[in-house]
Order: structure tokens, then sequence, then C-alpha cells
């Protein structure tokens, strides 16, 4: 009897697995849409744009290793640069739809350019190809930022009829919606990694005229399913001011305001009806936090209304005046303010790793040099490039899926104080981008190592290539992931959608800054990979990422982790009206973390 009644429960639970998958499938199909485009951008990156150094130094027989690196880089950070164009004019004026399908169609005109320049005759298509590459590129982000935005709108009329039930049940909810969001994240890299290995391992005795053709194919294909499915996707709405426009606008009118000097009393700052507080006092005037080092103080004189002695009786002339001013662009805000300067602890940390950025822009180049040195052995038509880069792209999501679960395992602990919970999560994050820059110190020597025996005939297969393209793969993982975690706990949310162009920005002057090394190193980096002394250069990267590694551990723990943007409060009415009878020296609020030097 109890057998039967186990059997009957678990076909009641397999009837109700269908029905949930049913209803997936008919409620998530136009998601499949975008995440088919995201799996051919993954198929791409791997299959093509990794081997662009090896097509140039080979295929066209262009037999100078130095232009080969400048000539890959420069397409790598043509798609950084022009990833943050085509963000601002997705925030400003079109919306992710268009940009997407404008960036995927330059990536089809790059991949058929690719595919024409097989021929001797087409030589200098591959050029054009590269600048329709880079513009392409930049639309995988934002693909797949449009693929989150959308499962997020779908989750969110699920979520308004689950508002009851105990805090407990509505947390177990948040997790799972938030489990089921990464899951479809991840999919479509998997299933782009399972065409590249079907292309690699069964497929193997393809052409590089085939391969492009190919990868043209695919990506026109998922491009027209994106277009197909644009009548299910949930419409995005334009902010009011991009991001990028708002820090051009705070940065212009504190400029503009560098001769003034700091006020006496909050009441000098353009409050805009939040409360005066988060202030602190630094020689005779009053600052806002949060804090910042002394090459950005003067951002605070952008929200400077006068000088006290030119104060006038009429407030209401005054705060119409104000208004006229800020839509000259005159004045800013506090909070508008604030806002950009929470950005500034970004930016210095950005500069301690651009080491890693080097790095990652040698594993597109000197890297690829290397394995084309070596004797492929890992298939059987040779093609160890695109392996090598399969088993980067996993280590990189791999790694970020193993901090995912490992953030899970937190999710649910009991916190004293939301503030313990803040500074413990910059922590963890600040942890964890250390310990990738770790991984990038131990990359650069292995790499060192390895190519010293490469050049004493020590090693003669690209399998010796596997634990720095492996160490490579975890070190981007852990430092672009915890780039774009500390980002969100530390720049204001009014700045969230500026956290992709950040981090293409920092990682896209790693690739800018290698063409001049390129030209500078020539003693190390000649014309062909056995004339050149590549291990002297990963010697140096390796010593540069220790370095700054101390740098960055510095400078995080001392004002990154403890300087927290703070968040200001509307006043009422009440508020606004008890404000009136009470002194400046009330309304000024002291922080005791120390000041910057």
């Amino acid at each position: 009897m109890a057998r039967q009644e186990n059997s009957s429960t678990f076909e009641k639970k397999i009837l109700s697995l269908k029905a949930r998958i049913r209803y997936l499938i008919h409620r998530y199909e136009a998601l499949t849409f975008i995440a088919a485009l995201v799996v051919s951008y993954t198929f791409m990156e791997i299959a093509v744009l990794a081997i662009m150094m090896d097509y140039l130094t080979n295929a066209l027989e262009v037999q100078n290793q130095r232009i080969a690196a400048i000539v890959t880089n420069l397409q790598d950070a043509l798609s950084s640069l022009f990833f943050v164009v085509v963000s601002l004019i997705s925030q400003t004026y079109t919306g992710s739809f268009t940009m997407i399908t404008f960036c995927a169609a330059a990536s089809i005109e790059g991949l058929m350019l690719l595919w024409t320049s097989t021929s001797p005759s087409a030589f200098g298509a591959v050029f054009a190809a590269i600048v329709f590459l880079g513009i392409g590129k930049s639309g995988q982000k934002l693909s797949e930022n449009f693929l989150e935005y959308q499962l997020e709108e779908k989750m969110k009329t699920k979520k308004q009829g689950e508002e009851d039930g105990s805090t407990q049940d509505r947390n177990e909810r948040s997790l799972g919606h938030t489990i089921f969001i990464n899951i479809w994240l991840f999919a479509p890299l998997v299933v782009g990694y399972i065409i590249t290995i079907c292309l690699v391992f069964i497929f193997y005795d393809v052409t590089l005229e085939d391969l492009f053709r190919f990868a043209a194919l695919l990506m026109g294909a998922t491009n027209l399913l994106f277009l197909i499915g644009s009548l299910g996707y949930s419409r995005q709405e334009l902010p009011v001011e991009s991001d990028l426009s708002k820090i051009h606008r705070i940065f212009s009118t504190a400029l503009g305001k560098l001769s003034s000097k700091y006020p006496t009393s909050p009441n000098s700052y353009y409050w805009k009806g939040y409360k005066q507080q988060h202030t602190y006092s630094r020689g005779e005037g009053v600052r806002l936090l949060p804090r910042v080092p002394r090459l950005f103080r003067w951002l605070d004189k952008a929200a400077i209304i006068k000088e006290e002695e030119e104060e006038k009786e009429d407030s209401r002339h005054d705060r119409e005046s104000l208004e006229t001013q800020e839509r000259k662009k005159k004045i800013c805000t506090v909070k508008d303010v604030r806002d950009v300067k929470s950005l500034v602890h970004m930016i210095y940390l950005g500069l301690t790793i651009f080491p890693y950025s080097l790095l990652m822009a040698s594993g597109n180049t000197f890297f690829v040099a290397q394995a084309s040195a070596l004797t492929p052995v890992m298939n059987k038509k040779g093609n160890d490039i695109s392996i090598l880069f399969l088993i980067k792209a996993v280590a990189t999501d791999m790694s970020n899926f193993t901090c995912f679960l490992i953030s899970l395992a937190f999710r649910n602990k009991q916190k004293p104080r939301v503030t313990y919970v803040m500074f413990e999560r910059k922590a963890a994050t600040i942890t964890r981008i250390g310990f990738g820059i770790t991984c990038a110190v131990i990359c650069g020597f292995i790499a060192w190592q390895v190519e010293i025996r490469r050049l004493s005939s020590k090693v003669d297969t690209t399998v010796a290539l596997v634990p720095q393209f492996l160490l490579l793969g975890v070190t981007q993982g852990l430092v672009d992931g915890g780039l774009e975690r500390l980002f969100d706990d530390h720049v204001a949310k009014s700045l969230s959608s500026f956290e992709d162009s950040f981090s293409e920005l920092v990682v896209g002057g790693g690739k800018l800054l290698i063409i001049p090394s390129v030209l500078i190193f020539s003693g190390w980096i000649k014309e062909t990979i056995d004339t050149s002394h590549l291990d002297r250069y990963y010697l140096m990267l390796a010593i540069m990422n220790a370095v700054l590694l101390l740098a960055f551990a510095y400078y995080s723990v001392t004002y990154a982790y403890k300087e927290v943007c703070p968040e200001d409060e509307k006043v009422t009415t009440e508020q606004r009206l008890d404000h009136a009878h009470q002194p400046d020296s009330e309304n000024t609020y002291q922080e005791n973390t120390p000041p910057f030097p």
C-alpha cells in the first residue's frame, strides 16, 4: 500500500514537472530567440575571433608578428570602445533592441568579409572585417543584458502575485528566481560550447572558408530569429539622462566653479528636497560624502549655490533661480554629485589592475603565437587554438558559476545589521578580485617558464599551454565578475547601467596599451616568435601584476572598503517646517572614518 502511494506521488511530480516545462516553453519562447543570438556570439568569439592572430600570421602570410599583434588588439580595443558608444546610444536614443540588431548586422558583414578574405585576391577585406567585427562584438554584452532584462520583466508579473506569505517564503521564492535567471543566462553559453566542440572534434576537416561561412550563416539565422521574437519582448523605458551625460554634466559644472570657495554651512549646497546630512568638515569648509582622493575633491563645487555673504532674503526667488540654473547646467544637486563621486574609487581600482588587462590582451595574441609555433596534437585537423580558447572560456564561466554558488551558500545567513552585510559583501568581492590577480601572477610565471622551455626545444606540443590558458580563464572570471559585483556594491544605484561600460573601459585600456608596448619592447617582441624573447615579456607582466596587487590591496582595504555612498533621504513636509527653526550645526552629519591624506 505504501509503495502504491509513493508511486502515485512520484507520478504526480512527473506530471507536474511536464506541465511546468510546457508552461515555461509557452511563456518564455520569445526569450529563446535572444538566447539563440547569444549562442552565435559565443561561437563567433571562440571559433573565429580567437584565431585572428594565427589567421593574420599564417593564412594571409603576414609574417610580421608585431603587425599581427597590433591589428588583433586593435580589433579587441575597438570592440570595447564601440561598446561604450553603442551603450550610450541605446540608453539615450534607441533602446537595446535597435542597437543589438545593428551590431548583429555588423557581425554578419564582418564574417562575410572574412569569408571573402580567404581568397588570395581579396587580402584587403580582412582589415574592413576587423572594423565590422569590432562593432559587432560590442553587441554580445548588450544581448546578454537584454536577455536578463526580459527574464526579470517576465518574473515581475509572477512576483506580484506572490507577495503574500512569510518572509522566509518570499526569500525562498527570490532565491528560486535568481537561480532560474542564472540558468537561463548560462544555457546559451553551454550550447555555444557544444557547437564549437562538434566543429572541432566531429567536423574537424572544415577549412577556414567553411568556418567563416558557417559563422556568418549562424549569425544571420539567429539575428532573424531575434527580429521575429520582437513582438514578445517587453518594452524598455529610456532614462531621462544617460549615465555618461550625468558624469559629463557634473565634471563640466564643477570645472566652471573651480574658483569658488567651499562653504562653511550645508545650506550653501543645492539639496533640492533632500535632507542636509552626510557631510564632513575639512579645513574651513564643509564637504560632501563620500570622501575621495584629493584629485577629485573639487567635484563638490558643482553643488555650491553661492557664497554665504551673497545670500538673498527672498528664498522663493532663490529656489526659482536655482531651478533655472539647473536646467542651464550651471548647478547640480547634491545627490547627483554624490552619485558621481561614488565612481571615483572604482576609477582608482581600475588603474591598479591595468597589468591584468595587458595579460588578457597578450592571451589573444602572444599566447596564440606560442600555440602556432608548437605541434598541434589535440585533434586530427590541428585546431588546437580553438580548443585552448574553449578551455579558457569554460574556466571563465565555471569561475563565475562557482562564485555564484558560494554566494548562495551565505544568502540565508542571518546578519545583525544591513551595514554589516554590505561590508561583508565588499570584503568577499575584494578578496575575489585579489585572488584573481594572484592567478594572473601565476599565469604570467607559467607562461614565462613554458616559453623558456619552448625556446630550448624542451616543449614541442600545445598541451604545455593548457595550464596558462586555464589560469587565464580563471583570472578573467574572478576579476571581471568581481569588478561587476564591486561596482554594484560601491557605486550609486543611479549609475548601475554604467557598470558594463566601466568594465569595458578598464579592459579595453589594456588592449590599447599593448600596442605601444609592442613598439617599446621591440627588443623582446620581434617579427617572428622564434627570434623574440616573450619569456622576458611574460616575466615583466607577472611582476607588474604582483606589484600592483599590493597597490590594489592597500587602496581597496584602506579606502574602497570603508567608504560608502550614502543614501540621500527626501525631506518630508513636517521636517521641512522643523528645519526652518533649527541652526545649521544640527544639520551636519559627521562621519568617523579617517579623511583622505
